[in-house]
């Protein structure tokens, strides 16, 4: 059974407690670190954790989110807000981020989404408010290059001829972890949550032709 590492990013010793406690009764996840949020990027980059669970504060998060992106970019960041009525979300999941979930949840909760996160790939937002997501944004930001590694559009295409994660390891010579990896990094990238998806965006930012 695959093990997702985590790091917890916060100031407060209750929630980390909280955090930690559930997360032990989870066998998919192993926390590595709690860090301030200061040291997340650099703690990020040591760890190389798969979920990196900030609890935003008073921080730049836009800006802390780009470097994270930029120096892990197979991580899957998750907020943890209080009041998201001034966040962009829109903005944030383009720059990478994977959930924004409300302080509010039980702990237990908040495990149990962070699993969806990482096992099926799902984006997991808050209910959306007046103005808080803009559907207008996504349909006026079409890629203008690949945002896919050379390697990942090769996964794209068997994807899109229907092999299996075994098989796509077989012929591309990668661990079945790896290409798993590597389809959430997909998913990330392309704003999808499964793979049916991840083939129609690709279609359409003509990543990949109708006839792949």
């Amino acid at each position: 059974m695959v093990r997702y590492k985590v790091l917890i990013c916060t100031r407060s010793p209750e929630l980390i407690e909280e955090l930690r406690a559930a997360f032990a009764e989870s066998p998919l996840f192993e926390v590595r670190e709690c860090v301030h949020p200061g040291d997340l990027v650099e703690s990020a980059v040591r760890l190389r954790p798969d979920v990196v669970l900030w609890k935003m504060e008073d921080e730049d998060t836009l800006h802390l989110l780009t470097e994270l992106e930029q120096r892990c970019p197979l991580v899957l960041p998750v907020l943890l807000v209080n009041n998201p009525q001034n966040l962009d979300l829109c903005r944030l999941v383009e720059t990478g981020l994977r959930g924004c979930l409300p302080l509010r949840l039980p702990p237990r909760r908040l495990v149990q989404a962070v699993e969806l996160i990482a096992e099926a790939g799902m984006l997991c937002l808050l209910r959306p408010g007046a103005g808080l997501l803009c559907p207008s944004r996504w349909k006026a930001a079409p890629a203008t290059s690949s945002p896919l590694t050379e390697r990942e559009l090769e996964l794209v295409t068997l994807v899109a001829k229907d092999c299996s994660s075994q098989e796509i390891g077989r012929r591309l010579f990668m661990s079945e972890s790896t290409v798993k990896t590597h389809l959430r990094s997909i998913f990330r990238k392309l704003g999808v949550r499964n793979r049916t998806e991840a083939v129609t965006a690709a279609v359409q930012r003509k990543l990949l032709s109708p006839g792949e």
